[in-house]
């Protein structure tokens, strides 16, 4: 369940004025007979073809976009994840400002705008040797040693061919640099190589000391036998291997139990990350906040915090009480202003053709990652970022939104958040790296023995895998301890209560004791129970979707998720089974919730689960291990397809679509989950890093 247009709806009582048809598709039926909707567009059914000129999507063929930033435009997709039809190249224009994108194959000549790059013809055919692109997304072949590469600089002092590179993956001040094909080594000067790094493909001078680097630019340290910045991304090998854990000696919680105010339950918590200088600041709902996007920015988080929420929840036609979520709204991109996010509005059953979507309940504490559809994350990659300029956003919850809509009462517009702005630059690349945390709050390992542990290892391990396949590898693993009170609490001891969604219910004061990082908190538990105390077949929780990646200590910085089953071997075999194999299963179940905590929503929520969740019924999915039935409930929410894997990559952690605690298994968010049918792997395809949904 996410937005209140969406509740409303649900229950048959949306009544607005200005309610109108959507701009775009969201289903074949919209465009008549022989077209399709594409991520929004209709369009001919058509094979997935590239190169066309274009000034929109509907020129293009079904499975393709345009990329308007290119010369005349280009009808492709990125390649990031994906593969390029026969006829065609992936190539990185990340560095001359475009993304990985699908170029077509060229033995000479190319269009008005293009030349035939020989500097992509490692991954072209041998008929077609080369590739064409822009001339800045040319790299030269067999290039001689450069003086200046990883020397400080200037937009104008490094050598013909380099640029100054800027961002994370270089120091202060920026090196120079040039970019490059990975495949292709010789693109880069002699004594250097070519590395995909978060913002582009990249020359890096090669070093055998420490002196070798620091002697070219004081910002640079020998790192992997490379001249690399000390904020570069980590190097991502996708072996499955998990890193063997680290136990923190600090115990996660205060010393005390801590007393809980539901209109401001925590102080605004700090980011792991720098976030826009002026953005973090209280504002009221109704506040208009202005961004600054520069260009090459691959992502914009909306971090809001309550600062004095007084509204804890409305109440929708009379009976139906809901927590009150803060979710921003009016969401305006430049240069036109135009709005593409508005909460109000009902969202389609498919919102993967909308630039936006958010969903999943989230009191007090929410994030909105921009882009978080197919669409928009789509065009963010061709367009090598965000359409740079000011953007503009709405502070806003569901108690503003109740003034504005018939058969809603508890609303008002008072309530204050401490609104903070984060821009993550470059876009998503084809690997990334995520950090998890684990708490010990119950379950049958006890902290001091888990590092070592062949179970819990073979979760680990089990994990790392299921992530390797999304192109995803595990950074770093931290364990935590909780503080005696926890665990001698009865609101935690034994079964938790996940009916309870409030800022002050069990789970909600639980995720505050999540530690500070960029990581995903996971908080092992003895198992949940229902409001009237009996214990349920949930095996995992989320705090909404997505979590508010870098921050911990708010009531939706993790998941929770059942560790009973991490000592039933009994069926462990050699290979992963989480139908049959008690480590695998929770491998599986924090594999889910982490996926929501990174934005991803469940394939297939429609309106019929969103009614019954309000209903307060739930919907079943019968999962059957080791002979018996474990069943478990999912509460309302809509999905939106998106390129999963490089949308998860886009946080640090996984990113974008919401949920707040359901029963379910495998996605971010707070929700409660039950885990899919296991014996087709570790999740629905787009779950586990699938492509883009595409007509058929």
């Amino acid at each position: 369940m996410r937005t209140l247009a969406a509740v409303l709806v649900a229950l048959g009582v949306w009544a607005c004025s200005n309610d109108s048809g959507p701009s775009r598709c969201t289903s074949d039926a919209q465009c008549g007979t022989g077209r399709v909707c594409d991520t929004g567009t209709c369009k001919t059914a058509s094979s997935r073809t590239v190169g066309e000129a274009c000034t929109g999507d509907a020129a293009c063929s079904v499975g393709s976009l345009c990329a308007t930033n290119m010369p005349g435009g280009l009808c492709t997709y990125t390649c990031a994840g994906d593969t390029c039809p026969g006829g065609a190249v992936c190539t990185d224009l990340r560095a001359a400002g475009s993304g990985i994108v699908c170029s077509p194959a060229c033995s000479t000549t190319c269009r008005t705008g293009y030349v035939c790059c020989p500097g992509w013809s490692v991954t072209a055919t041998t008929s077609a040797p080369g590739a064409c692109v822009p001339a800045a997304g040319c790299p030269a072949q067999n290039r001689p040693a450069s003086a200046d590469l990883g020397k400080p600089c200037t937009v104008t002092s490094c050598a013909a061919g380099e640029i100054c590179g800027a961002g994370p993956e270089f120091p202060t001040g920026g090196a120079c640099t040039s970019g490059c094909n990975p495949a292709d080594q010789s693109t880069c000067p002699t004594g250097s190589s070519c590395v995909s790094t978060s913002t582009g493909s990249f020359c890096f001078a090669a070093c055998s000391a420490p002196t070798d680097c620091t002697n070219l630019n004081a910002g640079l340290s020998c790192t992997g036998g490379l001249c690399r910045s000390a904020t570069s991304s980590p190097a991502c090998s996708l072996t499955g291997t998990a890193p063997i854990p680290d136990s923190s000696p600090t115990l996660a919680g205060p010393a005390t139990q801590p007393a809980c105010d539901p209109t401001a339950v925590t102080t605004p918590q700090p980011s792991a990350l720098q976030t826009i200088p002026g953005t973090s600041n209280v504002k009221v709902v109704g506040t208009e906040i202005t961004v600054d996007v520069p260009p090459g920015t691959g992502s914009m988080s909306i971090y809001s915090q309550g600062a004095s929420v007084p509204k804890t929840s409305v109440t929708l036609n009379g009976t139906v009480t809901i927590p009150n979520s803060v979710v921003p709204t009016l969401v305006k991109q430049p240069p036109t202003g135009a709005v593409i996010f508005d909460d109000i509005p009902s969202p389609p059953a498919d919102a993967s053709g909308l630039p936006i979507f958010y969903a999943g309940l989230s009191p007090f504490t929410g994030t909105m990652t921009v882009p978080n559809t197919s669409f928009l994350l789509e065009h963010t990659s061709l367009q090598g970022g965000l359409t740079p300029g000011t953007w503009k956003f709405t502070v806003n919850d569901f108690a503003q939104e109740c003034t504005q809509v018939s058969n809603c009462t508890g609303g008002g517009t008072a309530d204050t958040y401490d609104v903070r702005v984060y821009l993550k630059p470059g876009i998503a690349a084809s690997k990334g790296t995520v950090d998890f945390a684990f708490y010990f709050v119950g379950g049958p390992i006890p902290f001091a023995a888990a590092p070592t542990d062949a179970r819990f290892t073979r979760m680990l391990s089990s994990l790392a895998q299921i992530y390797a396949g999304a192109g995803i590898c595990i950074g770093k693993i931290t364990l935590y301890d909780m503080q005696p009170w926890v665990k001698s609490s009865p609101d935690f001891s034994g079964n938790i209560n996940a009916d309870d969604d409030s800022p002050c219910g069990p789970l909600s004061r639980l995720f505050t004791l999540s530690q500070p990082g960029n990581q995903i908190n996971i908080f092992l538990v003895n198992g949940f129970k229902n409001a009237a105390g009996s214990a349920i077949n949930i095996v995992g929780v989320d705090g909404t979707i997505p979590g508010p990646s870098s921050i911990g200590g708010t009531v939706s910085s993790g998941a929770a998720a059942n560790g009973s089953d991490l000592i039933d071997t009994t069926n462990c075999g050699s290979t992963f089974s989480p139908r049959l194999c008690g480590p695998d299963s929770v491998a599986y179940i924090v594999a889910h919730e982490a996926g929501h905590f990174m934005g991803l929503s469940h394939h297939g929520t429609d309106r019929k689960h969103l009614r019954s969740d309000l209903r307060h019924q739930d919907v079943r999915v019968q999962r059957v291990r080791a002979g018996r039935q474990r069943p478990e409930r999912l509460r309302g929410r809509f999905l939106a397809d998106a390129d999963v894997q490089p949308l998860l990559r886009e946080h640090g952690l996984f990113p974008p679509v919401r949920r707040r605690r359901r029963p379910h298994v495998l996605v971010p968010g707070r929700r409660v989950e039950g885990h899919a049918d296991p014996a087709a792997g570790p999740g629905d395809a787009r779950e586990s890093g699938g492509p883009v949904r595409r007509p058929a």
